[in-house]
């Protein structure tokens, strides 16, 4: 990572409010993560206590539902440019028995993990306040009750880089300079 990009962090971290904490969840989504007929997702807030918060309009799941996220210890790493494009390792620790049973046959699978990353902030918890941004998790490996795996963007064709959109009617010079 850049050194810019560091110091431009260390700066953000060093003025923000206190009383503004992020929580950070992720939501794994599954077609084997099933309880009683019912798609089950899995929902974890790095924390030390479970929380309740409220998804947005757009989740694939309970939309709009305020719904609990348990405090599981999880650590997302910086992206880097692997065999699938644009790599984040990830790991999820203290996997008991009740998410194994899912992840064990959804690894057998031909079928990735869909992962929603969310942030919410401390003081409105039914407001998404970063994201959701939709990956996907593969390579998954076991190691006791430690999960490591592998995070990708689940379609980066999606991703929406600028704020403004450039079309050729507002800005008629732009097929000009390409040589259109």
């Amino acid at each position: 990572m850049p050194i810019a990009a560091t110091q431009a962090w260390a700066e953000a971290a060093a003025t923000v409010d206190a009383s503004q904490v992020m929580h950070v969840t992720l939501e794994l989504i599954h077609s084997q993560f099933v309880e009683n007929g019912q798609p089950s997702p899995i929902r974890a807030v790095m924390d030390t206590m479970d929380a309740t918060f409220r998804l947005d309009e757009g989740a694939p799941l309970n939309a709009g539902q305020r719904v609990l996220f348990k405090a599981v210890p999880f650590g997302i790493e910086y992206p880097r440019i692997g065999k699938l494009g644009v790599e984040a390792p990830i790991w999820i620790d203290n996997v008991n028995r009740e998410v194994a049973r899912y992840l064990e046959p959804a690894t057998k699978l031909n079928e990735s993990v869909v992962v929603i990353f969310r942030g919410y902030l401390a003081s409105d918890p039914d407001t998404v306040g970063h994201g959701p941004f939709r990956l996907l998790l593969r390579s998954v490996k076991r190691k006791g009750a430690r999960l490591d795996g592998t995070l990708t963007m689940a379609d980066p064709t999606k991703l929406r880089v600028m704020r403004e959109i450039f079309d050729n009617q507002r800005f008629p010079a732009l097929m000009v300079a390409a040589g259109a």
